[in-house]
């Protein structure tokens, strides 16, 4: 079955309603990038096209800061969908709401905060990056510890002035351009037909999700401070997995008047 057309979000809509900062027009209108056959590599290397192919600019040249949020907000939707708290594509939260949930802090750590990132399994979100990530280049030290981590989002989180975007420590310069609430809503559509041919194996799409994320974090190497990209990328997919998701009847006229 051929998946739907992505969604188109109206800028002048979203930022009227729900006070957006404005998106990179490059971002809503680069065409999608020709697939490849289905297959876990095949499927990684597709989610890390389309994370490059939006956010290169007409120099060839992207921001480290939002391709490591952007693969990282789609670790977190998948998060959602694996965790099934709630219907990432169709609930009744107020989108950019916070969601708690033990199942997501299960699938990013195994829920085991405490202790040196060795401990964590490796079948969970930050155990998976671990074992991709080279340990020479991105070391156990560079990890953030999760007990802090966990803390941090709990003592920032709800604050108006960050709405669409998710709490993180690594300072200003750091912040990437485009809020992962609005990369996840209009990436949505493009990664589910990405995934369409697993769609019914919730872990396999986050662990390809979570191995994408690895080889952009690979990639970007060489641009960021190692400590600042996995704090950056663990920070939003802890956010983003307990964030209630923007979506198309959330974005409709009706709704989104009634709501301002």
């Amino acid at each position: 079955m051929k998946a739907p057309a992505a969604p188109r979000l109206d800028a002048a809509l979203f930022d009227a309603n729900y006070g957006a900062m404005s998106f990179l027009d490059r971002f809503r209108k680069k065409p999608a990038n020709q697939l490849l056959e289905p297959g876990d590599h095949s499927l990684r290397q597709n989610l890390v096209n389309l994370i490059l192919g939006i956010l290169t600019d007409k120099d060839g040249r992207i921001h480290a800061e939002d391709a490591i949020s952007a693969a990282a907000t789609v670790v977190g939707e998948r998060c959602i969908d694996a965790a099934g708290d709630f219907a990432l594509r169709d609930h009744e939260f107020t989108p950019g709401s916070r969601v708690f949930s033990t199942k997501v802090n299960k699938l990013i750590c195994g829920d085991v905060a405490e202790g040196g990132v060795n401990r964590i399994p490796k079948d969970s979100i930050v155990g998976m990056l671990r074992s991709r990530l080279d340990a020479r280049v991105y070391t156990d030290a560079d990890f953030p510890a999760l007990s802090d981590l966990f803390k941090y989002y709990a003592a920032y989180v709800g604050t108006a002035a960050d709405w669409g975007k998710v709490p993180l420590s690594v300072g200003e310069a750091h912040l990437p351009f485009i809020p992962p609430l609005r990369v996840g809503y209009e990436t949505r559509v493009r990664v589910d037909e990405i995934l369409h041919s697993i769609r019914d194996d919730k872990p396999r799409c986050l662990r390809i999700a979570t191995e994408s994320l690895a080889e952009i974090l690979t990639m970007v190497a060489s641009a960021i401070d190692h400590k600042v990209a996995l704090t950056l990328a663990i920070e939003t997919i802890n956010g983003m997995s307990k964030t209630a998701s923007m979506t198309i009847k959330a974005m409709q006229p009706d709704r989104a008047g009634s709501s301002a």
